[in-house]
């Protein structure tokens, strides 16, 4: 009798092997046949976990991204002020780590690809991310106010600090505009300005 499949755990197993590979050649130049082989699986083999290339790259980008929440989420809770809460939820725009670095090419190969072929999947994919990080930062600026340090519209930002963040991260590979205290900057401006009198 042959082997049950968990088919979830078996695209996660071979997402994650086929990450490195997408890292080196970029969506354009990644191919099916390199993700089987370097999977060890035929290339046929890989229509049982996924239905196509975007399909791949889908299951690589949602994995980083769990990831990515569940450390943000522990940083954002490990943190005593507002402004190094707002810091760690931003951490893929700013960080210089090789995982930083790492995640931002990710996430960019993931932007160019929902602007050139874009899916209802991918885009939804983008619109909750965006739906999540706000309603995160709003926690946060919300605490600011419970505890009379912000004023009381500064929850209204959120919105600001959400676009400032993702601007930010689409052009932190421009060795020209390559300045990570910018984003810093800006947010230790706007909590000044939204500070209680």
């Amino acid at each position: 009798m042959p082997k049950s499949v968990d088919i979830q755990k078996k695209r996660i197993i071979l997402a994650q092997s086929a990450t490195g590979l997408f890292l080196d050649k970029g969506y354009s130049k990644l191919t099916v046949s390199e993700v089987a082989q370097n999977a060890g699986i035929a290339k046929g083999s890989i229509y049982k976990y996924f239905d196509s290339k975007e399909d791949i790259v889908f299951a690589i980008i949602q994995l980083a991204q769990d990831k990515y929440d569940k450390e943000v989420l522990l940083s954002i809770s490990n943190a005593k002020t507002i402004e190094n809460k707002i810091l760690a939820l931003f951490d893929l725009c700013i960080s210089n780590s090789n995982d930083g670095i790492k995640r931002r090419r990710l996430y960019k190969e993931f932007i160019s690809i929902c602007l050139d072929k874009p899916s209802n999947k991918m885009i939804e994919f983008l619109y909750k991310i965006k739906s999540k990080y706000i309603t995160w930062l709003k926690a946060i600026l919300q605490e600011g106010i419970n505890n009379n340090i912000l004023k009381d519209d500064a929850i209204k930002f959120a919105n600001s600090l959400y676009v400032m963040g993702e601007g930010v991260l689409l052009f932190s590979s421009l060795d020209k505009y390559n300045n990570i205290n910018l984003l810093q900057e800006h947010i230790s401006l706007l909590l000044t300005a939204l500070e209680k009198n």
